[in-house]
């Protein structure tokens, strides 16, 4: 009978341990079920995007019959290259960026270049006003004095032709006429050429039409070269020398004596 009693109660303390790991592993897998429902209510929002996604991709009419991991590779494949555009985007930004920063430093050294060529640009301006104003002058001076320059040309001097300043003969007047245009200046000279040409003639009718500028500067250096002769010769030379050694020559200009022993 004791030994009954004995193994009775070994066999109730058996169940009670049962039950208490029986319990202990229930309360487990409650912990267990607590925890699996909080990360279902955390993923829960991304699984509705999903079911959203999926009832936007079109179906075909075999669309029940696929799988759904085709869906699923569908769906990576159309984001993968949503990500390589917005990549390709996000490089082509950079480049924009990079350009305008480039574009930014070139304007900013053309104004710096602009700025340093106002002055000198400033400066040609007024030269090339004052060049102007010149050429205005010595074309209204030309037209005003050609009518009575065709009709006696000795009348008039060299320096009425010139340009308002240049007959000063200061720095004033040689600015003037140096900035005179190649073609007026080389008018001016030749008109200078003529009158000075006009005086040296002894005839009285004017200049031949038909003589050049190179046979008005030899009557000029021959005009020139007679009155230096004059000019050095002796004012009242004895008149022995004169019936000995000297031979009157009467030139175009007057009786020029040239000694012929020298």
């Amino acid at each position: 009978m004791d030994a009954g009693l004995g193994a009775g109660l070994h066999e109730s303390s058996d169940e009670e341990g049962d039950l208490q790991m029986l319990f202990q592993e229930l309360c487990q897998l409650q912990a267990k079920r607590r925890r699996l429902e909080r990360e279902v209510k955390k993923h829960k929002h991304f699984e509705d995007f999903l079911i959203k996604v999926l009832e936007k991709i079109p179906k075909g009419s075999k669309a029940q019959e696929e799988p759904e991991q085709v869906l699923l590779e569908a769906m990576v494949d159309h984001y993968g290259r949503l990500f390589s555009a917005g990549q390709d985007a996000q490089k082509h930004l950079g480049a924009f960026s990079n350009m305008s920063h480039t574009i930014h430093q070139s304007l900013q050294s053309l104004e710096e270049g602009h700025r340093a060529l106002v002055p000198s640009l400033k400066i040609q301006l007024c030269q090339l006003q004052k060049k102007c104003h010149c050429s205005q002058e010595w074309q209204r001076r030309r037209v005003g004095h050609r009518g009575p320059y065709q009709k006696d040309t000795g009348s008039h001097s060299d320096a009425s032709l010139a340009p308002e300043g240049a007959g000063s003969g200061g720095q004033g007047g040689l600015l003037c006429l140096s900035l005179l245009p190649q073609n007026v200046l080389l008018d001016y000279i030749r008109l200078a050429i003529d009158n000075m040409a006009q005086r040296c003639h002894p005839a009285a009718g004017g200049l031949p039409k038909s003589m050049d500028l190179f046979s008005k500067l030899d009557l000029i250096q021959v005009r020139r070269v007679a009155m230096a002769t004059v000019v050095s010769a002796p004012v009242d030379p004895p008149r022995s020398c004169v019936a000995a050694g000297a031979v009157g020559h009467r030139g175009p200009w007057g009786s020029i004596r040239v000694s012929t022993n020298l």
